[in-house]
């Protein structure tokens, strides 16, 4: 059994929980013990369902440092459906900003002139987080290879430095789906131009005082 794990992103956009992300059409493959690698391209995240803790996942943003998260972080939202078992669910779940990170990988990431922001899942939500850990686990039992598993994100953030705000920027986007295993690159690098997406004007808002 194949559950579709489909990326929703711009993962790591900013503004309002209102905005809408832009989706990645490449199905993650799942159950799989080891990343599969495509010519000239980062591995893609892989899960097995039956071991996915979705109270643990974590997320991380590289950008320019003078960009700064919004100390309420960011908003995951989980979206599982299965059109035959008639399950169609789409909950949202604030994030905590998190300072640091024990990642080797992340660390191999770190550039001169960006920060590494990361976020992660808050304990309150850890029940219900579970509830639907369990209902990908219950899918895959009744219904295998005809589920999909998508996430999506948005964080806040502003521009430090107005007086030198870029015209474009730089950003990459990590994900951790399972805590034994270590960061991965979710979206590579792209630089971003003010205006170009809807949903990051605040990328290149002054911050207030």
């Amino acid at each position: 059994m194949r559950l579709a794990l489909i990326a929703v992103l711009a993962l790591l956009t900013a503004c309002s929980p209102k905005t809408e992300t832009s989706t990645s059409d490449t199905p993650l493959p799942v159950e799989t013990t080891t990343p599969q690698m495509a010519p000239e391209a980062a591995p893609e995240p892989q899960v097995d369902p039956t071991q996915l803790d979705l109270s643990r996942i974590a997320l991380a943003m590289r950008i320019p440092s003078t960009f700064r998260a919004y100390d309420d972080g960011a908003v995951l939202q989980i979206n599982v459906i299965s059109p035959r078992l008639g399950v169609d669910i789409a909950q949202s779940f604030a994030l905590e900003t998190t300072e640091g990170y024990d990642s080797p990988f992340l660390a191999s990431e770190a550039k001169d002139g960006f920060t590494i922001w990361t976020y992660a899942t808050k304990p309150e939500d850890a029940e219900r987080l579970a509830a639907l850990s369990r209902e990908l686990v219950r899918l895959k039992t009744e219904a295998p290879g005809e589920n999909e598993l998508t996430f999506g994100a948005i964080a806040p953030g502003c521009w430090n430095e107005p007086e030198e705000t870029p015209g474009s920027l730089a950003r990459t986007l990590y994900i951790r789906v399972q805590p034994e295993t270590d960061f991965q690159v979710f979206v590579p690098e792209q630089v971003l131009t003010a205006g170009d997406i809807p949903g990051l004007e605040s990328f290149w808002g002054a911050c207030e005082p």
